[in-house]
C-alpha cells in the first residue's frame, strides 16, 4: 500500500510539472503569435485576434498603459 501511495504521488507530481511546462510554452508561443508587429508588447488592436484575450485585456493590463507586456500576458487564461 505504501508503494502504491508513492507511485500515485509521483504520478501526480509529474502531471503537475507537465501542466506547468505546457502552460508556460503556450503562453510564450501565444505572445509571439499576438505581437504581430514584433515590438515586444501586445496592443489592444493586436489582441482583437482572440476574443478571450480581448475579454481579459483590461484586467491583464495591470499598469494601464494600453499594452500587454510579456509578464502581463503570462497571466492570460485562455
Amino acid at each position: 500500500q505504501k508503494e502504491n501511495m508513492m507511485k500515485t504521488a509521483m504520478t501526480m507530481m509529474t502531471a503537475m510539472a507537465l501542466t506547468v511546462l505546457a502552460t508556460q510554452a503556450i503562453a510564450g508561443e501565444g505572445f509571439e503569435k499576438y505581437d504581430t508587429d514584433g515590438d515586444g508588447t501586445i496592443s489592444l488592436n493586436e489582441a482583437t485576434a482572440n476574443s478571450a484575450l480581448m475579454g481579459q485585456f483590461k484586467v491583464l493590463d495591470s499598469n494601464g498603459d494600453g499594452l500587454l507586456s510579456r509578464k502581463e500576458f503570462s497571466e492570460f487564461n485562455g
